[in-house]
């Protein structure tokens, strides 16, 4: 995540952001323009930061997550995430149900089908569905993330670790 854009997007100095979230003013200016990373952050300080923007500390660490890909409530595969690709484990080769047609990938190619689970980046408007999503920009995994990859063609969903939902709760029709 963007920390800049993201305080940009919400009108927040960093010095706002520090009263707000408890972390000192010289601790927060280095992760705002980037020049300490996230991931070396304590936890304390991921958690406070995940608090005021209101998303995961994945999210703010833009970690893809493992997730299982359903047709309408049937699980037809799960997926791996690892450190440069993606494991699948497929449980129906149905074409009409199916996404993946094999069973380990580079996360570029996990990153087209997300794209492919997205509205084009160049639609007109693009910055309002992303704003409604709560993203300040086109990120392919963040918005699967928040619709689910479900889609008015089809009937394939994606379910995210942790997540309790079914086909009646991410449906477009």
């Amino acid at each position: 995540m963007n920390l800049l854009t993201e305080l940009q997007l919400r009108n927040v100095s960093i010095n706002e952001c520090s009263k707000k979230t408890g972390i000192p003013y010289g601790s927060l200016y280095p992760l705002v323009h980037g020049t300490k990373r996230l991931e070396r952050c304590e936890y304390g300080t991921l958690k406070k930061l995940s608090d005021f923007f209101n998303c995961s500390i994945d999210d703010l660490l833009d970690v893809p997550q493992n997730f299982s890909v359903f047709w309408k409530d049937e699980k037809t595969a799960d997926v791996k995430v690892l450190d440069s690709s993606a494991r699948i484990r497929r449980y129906t080769k149905n074409p009409a149900k199916q996404i993946f047609c094999k069973d380990q990938m580079s996360l570029f190619e996990l990153g087209e089908i997300f794209k492919w689970r997205c509205w084009d980046e160049r639609r007109e408007n693009i910055e309002k569905y992303l704003f409604k999503l709560g993203l300040s920009q086109f990120n392919p995994y963040k918005i699967c993330k928040r619709t689910h990859g479900a889609m008015y063609q089809d009937n394939i969903w994606f379910k995210f670790e942790g997540e309790r939902l079914s086909w009646e709760d991410v449906k477009c029709r």
